[in-house]
């Protein structure tokens, strides 16, 4: 892998922390997103540039390694499905709160579908878990405050 594979599957070396890189990262996600202005366009744009990149790399990285595996240092999927988490959230403490807690939730326990799913070839299941956790999240937490 080159420094640009790197980067971006370690989501700037997040991925690199030795203990809990997933939260980690999606800690970082939460805190950033707090200061992206609630326009959808904008982040939308944040949100598929992401998504594009992720399943990009996660496509080479799987091709390179030849294997469909998700190694706890590749974090692009947590910060994807974190993103679609707090996507239009009102910026309130509680409610991105509960999100993370959510989101966590879902990728670190992997129920019924989330799990399927993450045995899609290609790098797609690297990032499809959490991209179905992060909406799931999402839909909880709208439920909850609208």
């Amino acid at each position: 892998m080159n420094k640009i594979h790197n980067i971006v599957l370690r989501y700037f070396y997040l991925g690199n922390f030795k203990y809990a890189p997933g939260s980690v990262s999606s800690l970082f996600v939460l805190l950033f997103w707090f200061f992206i202005p609630n326009v959808p366009v904008l982040q939308f744009c944040i949100l598929l540039l992401h998504i594009i990149l992720g399943f990009h790399f996660c496509y080479l990285f799987s091709i390179e390694k030849n294997k469909n595996s998700d190694p706890g240092f590749i974090v692009i999927d947590e910060v994807v499905g974190m993103m679609i988490s707090l996507y239009l959230l009102p910026k309130f403490f509680s409610t991105y709160l509960l999100a993370f807690i959510l989101f966590r939730f879902f990728d670190i326990l992997k129920p019924s579908i989330i799990y399927r799913s993450q045995n899609l070839k290609f790098g797609t299941g690297i990032m499809m878990d959490d991209i179905i956790s992060g909406i799931l999240s999402l839909l909880i937490v709208m439920g909850i405050f609208y």
